[in-house]
Order: C-alpha cells, then sequence, then structure tokens
C-alpha cells in the first residue's frame, strides 16, 4: 500500500513541476508561518463543528478534540519542513486512511483542504520582505499533492476494507455450505429411515379402511390418519430433494397441462379448499424445455405456500405469460404477509414461521428455478399479501443439458 502512496507521489510532484526551488521556498516560510499555525488550527475546528457530519467525528469529548488538533498542528508544520520524500509520504498517507477509518465523507476533505489555503496564502500574503508569489505557487503545488495523496489513501484503504467485508462473506458463505451439507447428510439418512416405514404403515391403513364402510364411525379417522401421513411424507420428500438434488432432466413441457395436473392434487387439499382461485393462461403460450417432475414441485409448493398464507375465502392468483425468450409465472396471494426480517430470510432452509413445516419449501422452489437458469423473487408487505414470480428459460440454459426430441415438442 505504501508503495503505491509512494509512486503516487512521485508522479504527483512530476506533473506538477514541484522541485527542489519549491522546496527550498516553503522550508524558507517554516519560522514565519509556524508561529502563527495555531489560527490556521482554529479557523479549521471551527469550520468542523459548523457541520454536523464533520462533528460527529469529535464525538470522542475533549481528550480527542485535543488530540486530533494536536495531529493538525503536527500536519501543518511538515507542510513547511522542506523534506518530501519517501518518509514524508509515508506520514501523509496516513491522514487519508483515518478520515477512511473515522467515516469522514471526501468532500469534506477538499472543503478542508480550501480552508487550510485560505489561512495560510492570507498568513504569507502578510508576510514582509519575501517572494510571496513563487511561496505561495510552491504551497498550492504541495497541498495538491497532498490532496491527490489523501485521494489514493482513500482508496487504497476502501479498496482493503471491500476486499475484507467480501473475504468474510465468502469465510461465511462456506461455512453456511459446510454447515448444510452436514445437515443435508443427516437428513437424507433420516429420510430414508423413515420412508419406507411410513409407505408400510399408509398401505396398512389403507387396506384396513378398504374393508370398512363409509358409514363406521372409524373411516373419518383412517381418513385423518392416511391426510397425515401424506404431510410426512411430504415432508420426507423435501428432506430428500433438499439434501440431494437431482440436476433437471429436460423435456418439452406442456405448462398449462402440467399446472392442471397440479391443481388436480391441489384441490384435494384442506388448505386449498378454503381459498378461492384464479389463473389465467395465453392461448399461444409456448412449451419450455424443462424437468417436468421439479415444475410441479414447484408450482405445488408456491401455491400451497399462498393457500396457507391466506384467510378463509381469501384469494389466490396464479397468472402464466410469455416473456423474453420463455415465460413467467407469478403466484398472489391476498394473506398475511411478510416483514422485512421474515423476507429476508425467506430462502434461508429450515427457516419458517408456520406452527407446521419443514422450512424448506421456498428453498425447493429456489434450487429448482436457479438449476432450470431462471430466476425467482419475492414481494410481500404485511397484511398486503404476497407476490412471488418465476421467470424461466424456454430453452435449456446449458449446451450440454442435452438433447430434446424435437418430435416431442410437436407432439406438445
Amino acid at each position: 500500500m505504501i508503495r503505491m502512496s509512494l509512486g503516487a507521489f512521485e508522479e504527483m510532484k512530476q506533473y506538477l513541476g514541484f522541485g527542489e526551488a519549491d522546496a527550498a521556498n516553503l522550508a524558507a516560510l517554516a519560522d514565519l508561518v509556524v508561529p502563527q499555525l495555531p489560527r490556521v488550527v482554529a479557523r479549521f475546528y471551527q469550520e468542523v463543528n459548523a457541520h454536523p457530519e464533520t462533528r460527529a467525528v469529535l464525538s470522542g469529548g475533549p481528550a480527542q478534540a485535543e488530540a486530533l488538533r494536536r495531529k493538525l498542528s503536527e500536519w501543518l508544520r511538515g507542510l513547511f519542513s522542506g523534506r518530501y520524500d519517501a518518509e514524508y509520504c509515508r506520514e501523509r498517507a496516513q491522514v487519508g486512511r483515518t478520515h477512511v477509518r473515522v467515516g469522514l465523507p471526501q468532500h469534506y476533505m477538499f472543503a478542508a483542504m480550501e480552508v487550510i489555503w485560505q489561512e495560510l496564502r492570507a498568513i504569507i500574503a502578510g508576510l514582509p520582505g519575501c517572494d510571496q508569489e513563487a511561496k505561495l505557487a510552491a504551497l498550492h503545488k504541495l497541498l495538491t499533492i497532498e490532496t491527490g495523496l489523501m485521494l489514493e489513501s482513500y482508496r487504497e484503504s476502501y479498496t482493503a476494507q471491500v476486499r475484507q467485508v467480501e473475504r468474510d462473506a465468502m469465510w461465511a458463505r462456506l461455512r453456511e455450505a459446510e454447515q448444510l451439507a452436514q445437515i443435508g447428510q443427516l437428513a437424507a439418512s433420516l429420510a430414508h429411515e423413515i420412508k419406507n416405514p411410513l409407505a408400510g404403515i399408509s398401505g396398512a391403513i389403507q387396506v384396513i379402511r378398504a374393508n370398512l364402510k363409509q358409514t363406521d364411525p372409524h373411516w373419518p379417522v383412517l381418513g385423518e390418519v392416511l391426510r397425515q401421513i401424506n404431510r410426512l411424507d411430504r415432508s420426507v420428500k423435501d428432506l430428500l430433494v433438499f439434501a440431494r438434488p437431482k440436476p433437471p432432466q429436460y423435456q418439452w413441457c406442456d405448462l398449462p397441462r402440467a399446472i392442471e395436473r397440479v391443481l388436480d392434487l391441489l384441490r384435494k387439499e384442506p388448505e386449498f379448499e378454503r381459498i378461492r382461485f384464479e389463473y389465467s393462461l395465453p392461448r399461444d403460450l409456448p412449451p419450455i424445455a424443462a424437468d417436468e417432475h421439479q415444475l410441479e414441485q414447484l408450482l405445488m409448493n408456491l401455491l400451497l405456500n399462498a393457500a396457507q398464507a391466506s384467510a378463509p375465502g381469501g384469494l389466490v392468483r396464479l397468472s402464466v405469460a410469455a416473456r423474453d425468450g420463455g415465460v413467467r409465472i407469478v403466484v398472489q396471494d391476498r394473506g398475511c404477509g411478510m416483514s422485512a426480517d421474515v423476507l429476508r430470510r425467506t430462502f434461508e432452509p429450515f427457516f419458517t414461521t408456520k406452527a407446521r413445516g419443514t422450512g424448506l419449501g421456498l428453498p425447493i422452489c429456489r434450487k429448482i428455478v436457479e438449476a432450470h437458469g431462471g430466476k425467482i423473487a419475492i414481494a410481500s408487505e404485511p397484511g398486503a399479501g404476497t407476490e412471488v414470480a418465476v421467470d424461466l428459460l424456454q430453452h435449456p440454459p446449458r449446451a450440454d443439458a442435452g438433447v430434446l426430441d424435437e418430435h416431442s415438442r410437436a407432439d406438445r
């Protein structure tokens, strides 16, 4: 960092023509100007205290204010040291880094340099018996170089801060990925352990129920048992899908037909029976390249979420439209909506505000959409409802995604 600042320092000196004569002119002013520097410091902090944003820098109390005044006095004396070498550059570069650390905006630095220039120019103009024009020219060059050096320090410091933030974010993502991988392995193991016994229990209940008359008091009880088994089965499937996602198996999908299949299943769900549902599809909607099973799971999750968020009789709307070489699927509800804090965490695995649920529905939706090269976005307001928009490409996003059968496309 110092080498970069030193290079900029030497370039600016050369560009402005700041040489030995200028250094000598400034050194000759030291005995005359340094005794009057308290006046410059006083005017400088008068300006600082006039602006809330710069006044905030002095929030550390009298001790901090005194230390800053002392540093400014030392910095001003350095202008007339006559020594403008690498050590000088190293000391001055620290000023810009300090400004970054305390959060001082750059435009205040420019204003502060103008205040210093005005005060020093007035002092030098009042000195008797000296070549004022040459000395003022040398001072102006040096203050310009100082400003450039501070800007370079600003740039270096901000760059270092951004890189550190990026490094921290990368490590946080890596830690999260490791944790999710461990959770995924555990979830997959548990899901496999549960899945087969659950299927056996479901089959046994169905056999028992088939031997009962619908008037039997146990009939509705067994029906509820089957519904709960189906709910557990969906949760197990969610765990498996999230823990071990499969790449899409592309085929030409007739989206309206896929929606009808999903709706046939949803109409039997209690959450869906209690809401009003509308959907609109254009007649000329093109087929899209997608994994039909994953697409249906995406629609199922989004529509169930919307239904569960809605009050009885609430409206859930699904709309599909052709858009920019693909399709846009929008699911809207007028339910409870989400706060900004909840909205930020909607795609976080295992996060849920529901009394029942795995918190995997929307994370799975995002995985499906991103695996298809698409985008998913959510907008929501408390009390106003939620809108989920999914953009999918008409064609596979990758050249190696597999060759689609043109005949199957024509059939659809």
